[in-house]
């Protein structure tokens, strides 16, 4: 599934506006004497695995970090060995199993043999491309890419989002729903805020941060479009967590990764185009292995709760570290969610609330000090153009992703920003409970805004795009 069809972004002349902030000789916002990281930039993603996403950089263009050969697979039933295989589909449906029990399964005690046999076929083995994936790789080309960060939790989404935010996740092993309206967990929200550091928390369609007792402090709390305005006026905070849209451009499975690429673009483009630029560290992860193939079994660590299985890793997933003080290449360090926790403490004398955080190596092992001390940082370089029509994703493409918002109540909204381009359609996310309608009215507080989401694909699409956007249209 190569994206082709319409040019969307992000050449050289995205960049344009990158060159138009840079700092003029003797302006307040000139190179630093000496290199500093001020900013810390979190994205994590859904649903994919490093060898689905990163791996076919080493069988296609001999990348020199752990990825596929052409040999690796898994037996199906009958024994027989289904090995990896180039990507042959827009969407993944059905959407590949990777709750506790299967991904314990796959994993089958360190032999990594259980994804066809879990899955009942053949499209786990799947591999991503260049051609699928133009962003990535094109990051991937110029940044580190770390080949041993492992997902938290050998299982689903919402633990694994919960180490992210807090280096635990209570012994929780399921999606399940609080009963009260929000988990009483500890989290680096808090944290933050106790120690005086200043930190936002950016979301797309609906802030998982929501399932956390005390972390949607409405000051934190913005929009993904606010994200961008912050970024290129130079206002983000110290520590940043970006969600992207969990309806629509997540990577969760059925989503067509094309939506992904555009998100992450956005997020590239606002750094890039940013005067903090030589102050910011991007990361870019996903919260889990989503049920697809990885040769390289994980490992285990400290935990509060080891006795119930909390010490094994899950399966490795995609993660870049971005920004003008990283190395280049492969970064071979163990990490996990816990990782970039363990950076946030000891950066800002914060002392680890859980063994997990405690163990954890930081993700600084990313940062290139000779490179800062040498004070050369790496130049944002331009991503290249790719086609993708957005009018032609298959209605199979859309889905619950991570939550999923209600259907729309009215056939769908009109963004009137751009009223003589075709709308994206308003597709109705499959299995969304009824608890969650309530959470996503309530933060939206209007009825208007359950079709946030739609306008926000037309948003993003348009930014990439280079065509003129309103940063406040959301306020």
């Amino acid at each position: 599934m190569a994206v082709s069809r319409r040019q969307v972004i992000v050449g050289a002349s995205a960049l344009a506006g990158a060159k138009a902030c840079a700092p003029e000789s003797g302006d307040s916002a000139a190179p630093e004497a000496v290199a500093r990281i001020d900013h810390v930039v979190f994205v994590m993603m859904e649903n994919r695995s490093f060898d689905h996403f990163l791996g076919a950089m080493k069988l296609l263009e001999a990348r020199q970090f752990e990825g596929l050969t052409a040999d690796m697979g898994n037996p199906d039933a009958d024994g027989n060995a289904v090995l990896v295989y180039r990507n042959d589909t827009d969407c993944q449906d059905p959407d590949p199993h990777h709750g506790w029990s299967s991904a314990h399964d796959q994993f089958n005690e360190g032999a990594n043999d259980g994804f066809v046999l879990d899955y009942g076929g053949p499209g786990v083995m799947q591999y991503m491309t260049r051609d699928d994936l133009p962003i990535t790789w094109a990051l991937a080309d110029s940044f580190a890419v770390c080949d041993q960060y492992f997902c938290s939790v050998m299982g689903p989404t919402w633990p694994n989002r919960f180490y992210g935010h807090c280096g635990t996740s209570l012994g929780m092993r399921s999606n399940d729903f609080p009963k009260g309206g929000a988990y009483e967990i500890p989290h680096v929200w808090a944290k933050l805020a106790e120690a005086g550091v200043s930190h936002q928390y950016y979301f797309s369609d609906l802030p998982f941060a929501v399932l956390m007792e005390g972390a949607l402090d409405p000051e934190n709390l913005r929009y993904f479009e606010d994200f961008v305005r912050d970024a290129e006026l130079d206002r983000l905070p110290a520590v940043s967590w970006v969600d992207p849209g969990f309806a629509f451009n997540d990577d969760h499975p059925p989503h067509h990764v094309a939506m992904g690429q555009e998100f992450l673009a956005a997020v590239y483009k606002a750094l890039a185009n940013s005067p903090a630029w030589k102050r910011c560290l991007l990361v870019i992860t996903y919260d889990e292995h989503g049920g697809f193939y990885d040769h390289v079994p994980p490992p285990t660590t400290d935990d509060d709760y080891v006795a119930d299985g909390f010490d094994q890793l899950g399966f490795r997933v995609p993660t870049l570290a971005i920004g003008p003080w990283v190395k280049q290449g492969a970064v071979s360090t163990v990490f996990d969610h816990s990782s970039w926790l363990k950076y946030v403490c000891d950066t800002h004398g914060i002392e680890p609330w859980t063994k997990r955080i405690a163990a954890a190596n930081s993700i600084a092992e990313v940062i290139d000090t000779a490179r800062m001390a040498r004070n050369e940082p790496i130049e944002p370089p331009a991503m290249p153009a790719f086609d993708y029509d957005d009018q032609s994703v298959p209605d199979a493409c859309y889905g619950q992703g991570v939550f999923g918002p209600p259907p729309p109540e009215d056939g769908g909204a009109t963004d009137t920003a751009t009223p003589a381009r075709p709308q994206p359609r308003h597709t109705s996310p499959v299995g969304v409970t009824e608890p969650w309608h309530e959470v996503f009215a309530a933060v939206y507080r209007d009825e208007n805004r359950v079709q946030e989401w739609s306008r926000l694909r037309a948003w993003i699409a348009d930014y990439v795009r280079n065509r003129p956007v309103d940063p406040f249209r959301r306020r």
